[in-house]
């Protein structure tokens, strides 16, 4: 008779039984892996706590506020590129853990050559994560506080470090800002960290910008947004400055009061979430393993070949979908392009019409005198017009580029449904998938600077001009500033489109091999599976109603051990 697991009813001997009972198995290997790493993460009372969100929205410089000195790189620009793990040392170093699994010591100065977009693009380098060892009273407390890169710049691989870390993350320091409201990519972000981490602190950074009713009003749209996608009725919410150190140590003892009180039932919740997600991947395995493991010998072949074709069938869809997008992505840029043509043309003639008006009341001056007045006012009233043009083009991508992240995630979701299907179908088995949320940038990548035009502005001419008759030389720097100015305004409608184009397209790019590389995966594990039942029909010593019996037995095990994880 099989043995029947009877399930404990702590998270210890929950995790204990389901390893016990994988080891007793060679189906799930990789699961297995995971959870003898959840036990030891249990056994170290290691609770680690992720400062995430939108790039540029002050994580970095929280975290240096929080150690009490700036040990992290911040820059205009978005710059934590790889994950950095603080926890407590007496005394400070860093490590860099490459993918190859390489480790390397450097000094606390040089850890912008490995963790900056700057120094280190794309990841170059190759860096799996930085430790920092540190003697900071709150990382004293047992926490290891973590730096994400930001989700939703146009360095795609930031977006994904920074999703595949809150996987492992127990709490997570939900970092908002002000000068910008939730945004689309937010909230996808906020729903995917919602499946794995057991507590949040939202954080609204940079309030010294506004004043108390401007806060109010932020706070209230916050709530709403955010209770909606929590499915909570209320939310307390940590209104900080962490450039002036405004409600920053308040935020520091709420913490430290709350690892102390609840350390355990956080990193208990958050295992136990962990845990399930695990173990329904556990029981589709096994399930598809079963029901290929009863078919007949030559049906199961069949059955194989007849689902990888149906998968190659893939290949063909994702294309068609990324195609489409593609499409989508041109049209919204042609249409910001026939909009800016408009703005253009009525930019042209507004600065023409103030040139000419300011031309004929000053042609009095003498050259170098008048050459001055016209430029200021091409300085003070272009630079203006072009960024509000800049704006109007940014709302306008910020709403297509919308529809059509919602428009590839439904698509998406669809794919990873039919694979499901298909496995169903075939197998009678309701195969279990990892949910990834996907996202594109955000609006905030595409800014494009607008020219600075005191130089661009300067007339390359013969100082002899300046010494001709006065009205002979105005006229000249006259044209030469009116066409300088429309070739001005030509160049950077071009910058901007360009730009949109360029980083909407890199997106995409990205958007699709990350996407491509999800869905090969999946398919591959299903394949292993199935080419696993295969190998194990050929060994002649195999008993097959034996191993059947064995499985039938782990699954109603593992079933147990996931109802026990929430009990009803």
């Amino acid at each position: 008779m099989e043995r029947k697991v009877v399930v404990g009813i702590s998270i210890y001997d929950i995790l204990d039984d389901s390893i016990k009972l994988l080891e007793e198995s060679d189906v799930c290997k990789d699961q297995l892996e995971k959870l003898l790493k959840l036990r030891e993460k249990l056994k170290n009372k290691e609770i680690i706590i992720s400062v995430v969100g939108q790039f540029k929205r002050g994580k970095t410089t929280f975290i240096n506020k929080v150690l009490g000195d700036d040990i992290l790189p911040v820059a205009i620009i978005p710059i934590t590129s790889v994950v950095t793990r603080l926890q407590y040392s007496p005394t400070s170093c860093a490590k860099v853990i490459f993918k190859n699994g390489e480790e390397k010591e450097v000094p606390l100065d040089n850890l912008s050559i490995y963790i900056s977009e700057q120094e280190n693009p794309n990841n170059q380098k190759e860096v799996e994560y930085v430790k920092i060892f540190y003697p900071s009273s709150i990382l004293k407390e047992g926490i290891i506080l973590v730096d994400t890169p930001g989700v939703g710049s146009i360095h795609k691989h930031n977006t994904d470090a920074a999703y595949s870390f809150i996987k492992n993350s127990d709490a997570i320091i939900f970092m908002l800002s002000v000068d910008s409201p939730i945004n689309e990519i937010e909230r996808e972000f906020l729903s995917a960290a919602k499946k794995y981490a057991s507590k949040f602190y939202f954080v609204i950074n940079k309030i010294d910008v506004i004043n108390s009713s401007e806060l109010e009003t932020y706070l209230k749209y916050c709530e709403n947004v955010i209770c909606e996608i929590m499915n909570i009725n209320y939310i307390d919410f940590f209104p900080i400055s962490a450039q002036k150190l405004i409600g920053v140590e308040k935020l520091i003892s709420i913490i430290k009061r709350d690892v102390n009180h609840s350390k355990d039932e956080i990193i208990v919740n958050s295992i136990k979430i962990k845990t399930t997600d695990i173990l329904k991947t556990v029981l589709s395995k096994i399930q598809l393993y079963i029901s290929a493991l009863k078919m007949p010998i030559d049906s199961l072949e069949e059955k194989i070949k007849e689902l990888y074709d149906k998968l190659k069938e893939l290949d063909r869809i994702t294309e068609d979908i990324f195609y489409h997008a593609e499409k989508n992505t041109d049209n919204l840029i042609q249409n910001i392009e026939e909009y800016f043509k408009i703005k253009v043309d009525n930019m042209v003639s507004d600065m023409e019409k103030i040139l000419k008006d300011e031309y004929e009341k000053n042609n009095f001056l003498r050259p170098r005198k008048l050459e001055e007045k016209l430029k200021y006012i091409i300085d003070s009233s272009l630079v203006e017009k072009l960024e509000s043009m800049n704006e109007e083009g940014l709302e306008k991508l910020k709403i297509g580029y919308e529809n059509i992240i919602e428009m590839l995630n439904n698509d998406i979701n669809d794919i990873k449904s039919y694979i499901s299907k298909t496995v169903y179908d075939i197998f009678n088995v309701e195969y279990s998938y990892e949910k990834n949320d996907y996202i594109l940038s955000n609006k905030e990548d595409f800014y494009v600077e607008v020219d600075s035009f005191s130089g661009s502005f300067f007339i390359n001419i013969n100082d002899f001009v300046y010494i001709m008759p006065k009205s002979y030389s105005n006229r000249i720097i006259y044209q030469k500033l009116l066409d300088n100015m429309k070739r001005a305004i030509e160049r950077n409608k071009n910058n901007m489109l360009y730009n949109y184009r360029y980083k909407i397209q890199e997106s995409l790019r990205s958007f699709k091999l990350t996407f491509t590389e999800d869905s090969s995966n999946l398919q591959r594990d299903i394949q292993n599976t199935l080419n696993k039942v295969i190998l194990n029909r050929e060994d002649k010593n195999m008993e097959v109603e034996n191993k059947i019996k064995k499985l039938n037995s782990l699954c109603e095990n593992i079933e147990d051990i996931v109802k026990n994880c929430y009990p009803s």
